[in-house]
Formats: C-alpha cells, structure tokens, sequence
C-alpha cells in the first residue's frame, strides 16, 4: 500500500469536553484531536470484542473518526450475521465461545464449542481465538492451554483451515500480586512451555499471539519466540497494558517493529457492549495507541491504569501512567497498521 503521513500537530485540544472521567482524565476533545495524526492510511484493527448490535453503532463511529477501516472482532453467533450485513468489509470475525452464555449453558466450553466452531468456519471465519490466561484454571477447567478438549478443539480448527489466536500470559504486574501462587498458576515463563509445543505441533499454522504474546515487558523474550518459530505473530492489543510497558522504551519498541516486518500488528482490544456504549471509550484507546506510536508525545496517558494502584497502594486509584512516544516511521507504522495483517490475510485467505 502506499505510505501517507502529514507533518505531525501534538497539541492536545480540550475545548468542549464533559466531566473527566477514567478515559478521559486529560480532558482531551477526542472527535477534533484525531485530525491532527500524521498517519492518513488505513488502520487494521485485529483484535477488538463487538459484543453487542447498539454498541457497535458508535465503535465504528468512533473507528471512522480514528482511521480505522478494517476491524477484526470476537463477536458471538448470535450478532454475526447482522454485523457482517451491516458493516461488510469493514468487519471480520475470529471464533469464539459464548463466554456470555456460560451462567445458562454449562457445555460452551466443551460440546457446544467444538459445534460452534464448525458454524464459525461454514461462514467463512478463518481464526480461531483459544483464551489461556493463568486465571483460566480458576474460570473453567477446559479452558487450560494443555486440557484435553481444548487440544481437540484445535484439531479442529486446523483440520477446518483456521489459524489460532491464544492469548498466553498477562502483565507482570499481575504475576506480582493476582499470580503470587506460581503453583497454582505457575511463573510468567511457564507459561510459555506449552505454547511453543503448540507452535512446534502445527507448524503450518500462522498462531498470533495477542497482547505481544503477553511480554510487552520483554521484547528481547519475544524477540527469542519470533526467531525460533516462523508461524508466529503478534498484536499489540491490550491498550492499558502497551502504554504502561512499551511506553516505558519507546526506541527499544521502534527496533523491534523494524526487525520484525509483517509480524507485529495493530490492536486496541476495545470492548464494545451494551453495558459500556460510550465514544469516549472506545476513542480512548484510539487515541493513545496512535499517540504513542506516531508521535514523540511525552506526558501522561488519559486513561485511569488499575495496575498502578494495585501494585503499589501509595499510588492513587485513578492514577494514569506516562507515555513516551516511538514516532515510527511512516514505513513502520505501514507495517504495524495494515501491511502485516494483510500479509497475514493472504497466507489464510481470509
């Protein structure tokens, strides 16, 4: 595709804008401060949860105000088709259980899941997102990375041509308090012990691993795992969790990207449900993602990071974190928003 950028405005405008809230505590007029990015391409955003018909009306407001033209979400079956007839091209999907559904039917994990993935693939879904969080054991036992149904539900999915998103680790910071039980719930780099079996047992899989496989904290682990499996891929989702981390090496990160053309793509990780209709979320994350990644922004970040709090008590609850931007190239960030996942498209043909 063809690279386009604009001489970057860093300003942060602020006319116009309700009472503060844990996405906005800058004050930021979202709407009129999206204008001013120097990117004027296409954005893919690979990862995201549309959960609901009304909230995905002001999501992709809120993506055309941002750039966002193309947007893949875990959305379950019930809404699929009205969103693919509603919003075309500019949506895909990636398969999911009814994680909502779980209270009322104790087989979406098992049964019903090995059946809904055969649905998801007769409409043309080509990934097939497998959650391995440590705090899975505590959610449902088939939910483990090693269990026995979760191994023959990937069977199924690569007998039926899907690749596979597995979500594989979360935040250091969590690992410091929510994790302390590593028997329970095993160190951070346990973790990754199963998941590159995977990586080894389908070989001619593309595996995106989202959140940077869950090690945004450390590029040069993640930079091990692309080396050692080509099949790898990596979104950048998880908006709170990428500020606080990449922010932290923003030169480290540019290098990265730079190394790994194709393999590192955008995600913001919104989720958009009834419960949470709101532009100023969803933009939130827009916002902040783009910031850092196209400008040389150095300040504090608008969205109130929980994480801060918990893992020292003398911070305030509704503590925001600091940002230092990466100012990628427009040739980097070409890769990073759309040239990687359309690379990605053409190796399945999605």
């Amino acid at each position: 595709m063809q690279v386009q950028s604009k001489k970057p405005k860093h300003s942060i405008i602020q006319e116009n804008v309700m009472t503060l809230s844990d996405h906005n505590r800058l004050g930021i007029n979202y709407r009129a401060q999206a204008s001013l990015f120097p990117w004027c391409g296409d954005i893919w955003d690979v990862h995201t949860h549309i959960q609901s018909v009304d909230a995905a009306k002001v999501y992709f407001e809120v993506a055309k105000v941002f750039g966002v033209t193309k947007t893949w979400s875990m959305s379950n079956l019930r809404i699929m088709d009205e969103l693919k007839e509603t919003y075309r091209d500019r949506i895909e999907f990636i398969a999911v259980p009814d994680f909502m559904n779980y209270a009322n039917n104790p087989n979406v994990f098992t049964s019903d899941w090995l059946k809904d993935i055969e649905i998801y693939a007769s409409k043309g879904v080509r990934i097939c997102k497998f959650w391995c969080s440590p705090r899975s054991r505590d959610f449902h036992e088939a939910l483990t990375i090693d269990s026995p149904i979760r191994k023959e539900a990937m069977k199924l999915a690569h007998s039926l041509g899907m690749m596979f998103m597995m979500h594989i680790a979360d935040p250091d910071t969590w690992f410091e308090t929510q994790y302390r039980d590593s028997r329970r719930y095993g160190t951070k780099r346990d973790q990754y012990i199963v998941f590159e079996q995977i990586l080894e047992e389908y070989p001619d899989t593309p595996l995106m691993a989202a959140h940077l496989a869950g090690s945004p904290e450390d590029l040069d682990y993640l930079q091990v795992l692309l080396d050692r499996h080509p099949n790898l891929y990596l979104d950048s989702s998880a908006t709170k969790w990428m500020i606080r981390e990449l922010g932290k090496q923003p030169e480290r990160f540019k290098a990265f990207l730079e190394a790994n053309p194709n393999r590192i793509f955008f995600g913001s990780d919104i989720v958009a449900n009834d419960a949470n209709i709101d532009f100023d979320l969803y933009a939130s994350r827009y916002w902040a993602l783009r910031m850092m990644y196209e400008t040389s922004y150095e300040g504090f970040s608008p969205i109130v990071d929980p994480d801060l709090h918990m893992t020292d008590s003398s911070v305030p609850r509704n503590a925001t974190p600091k940002m230092r931007g990466a100012s990628l190239s427009p040739a980097t960030l070409g890769g990073l928003y759309r040239n990687g996942a359309e690379h990605l498209e053409k190796l399945k043909n999605l």
